[in-house]
């Protein structure tokens, strides 16, 4: 393809995700609601907005202003998924039906898809 990629789908989604179609209202008056009671993360919590991790102990309103932008913003899978590798990350889990991040994981790195593993939900 000119773009460069290996193949395109359409995807059945519920939404425009992940895309500005998206208008994120409901979900910042949510985490804003929730942020007084959350606690910092007990362990690194990679976000695909940025494709870095928030380290343990972060305050959580770090964390409430990365998932605002995680709506709307393009999924850094592989960029997510290289830091993960780089920072010791050896087992990955996909909970759903589909194994689309599994095949996702055969093109980014075949030690990581071989350690990833379906879980039916």
């Amino acid at each position: 393809m000119a773009g460069g990629a290996l193949q395109a789908k359409v995807l059945k989604t519920g939404g425009a995700f992940h895309t500005s179609l998206m208008k994120p209202e409901k979900l910042i008056k949510a985490l804003d609601e929730a942020l007084p009671n959350m606690k910092p993360p007990r362990c690194s919590v990679y976000f695909n907005v940025n494709a870095q991790p928030l380290p343990a102990g972060s305050d959580p309103k770090q964390f409430v202003e990365l998932m605002k932008k995680q709506l709307t913003s393009p999924v850094l899978w592989t960029p997510s998924v290289s830091a993960m590798m780089k920072d010791g990350v050896k087992q990955f889990y996909e909970c759903g039906p589909m194994k689309q991040i599994k095949a996702m994981m055969k093109r980014i790195d075949q030690g990581a898809w071989k350690e990833t593993t379906n879980v039916e939900v």
